[in-house]
């Protein structure tokens, strides 16, 4: 049986007694390729087995791989993509999130001078409604004398 058509469906046994899980490489030798391994490390106890499930890059057909990264199936160019798509994301989102502070601000500059221009007239009215009284004080004063 050769290595490309492995059943990963019958899961492997450790010398450690457990049952394998299937992992996914992350060296730069093997990126990507698949094997069963020990469920502890060896640097935690484990007997260290491991079995490569997908065939080795040399061994893989060149155009093959080509057209696989070419298609867009290249995890790192795809997470290159998306960290560019957040990046513009981010960056919208600080252009608008300036564009209403400085709204925010204008704001707050009419709230201000409405308040005042009612402030001012409510002294305004209050000054008139004591001259008022004050002439109907001095009115009420002169008719008694």
């Amino acid at each position: 049986m050769s290595q490309s058509s492995v059943n990963i469906e019958e899961v492997d046994v450790c010398k450690c007694g457990y049952y394998c899980q299937l992992k996914t490489s992350r060296t730069p030798l093997n990126p990507g390729r698949r094997f069963f391994g020990c469920k502890a490390s060896k640097e935690n106890g484990g007997c260290g087995y491991f079995r490569w499930i997908d065939p080795s890059l040399e061994k893989a057909d060149e155009s093959s791989l080509m057209n696989r990264f070419i298609d867009g199936h290249n995890p790192i160019d795809r997470l290159k993509r998306k960290v560019k798509e957040l990046e513009e994301e981010r960056d919208s989102l600080k252009f608008q999130l300036n564009e209403n502070e400085e709204k925010m601000m204008v704001l707050n500059k009419k709230l201000k001078e409405v308040k005042l221009q009612r402030d001012w007239e409510n002294v305004k009215f209050n000054r008139v409604v004591i001259v008022f009284l004050c002439l109907l004080t001095i009115k009420w004063f002169f008719n008694i004398v």
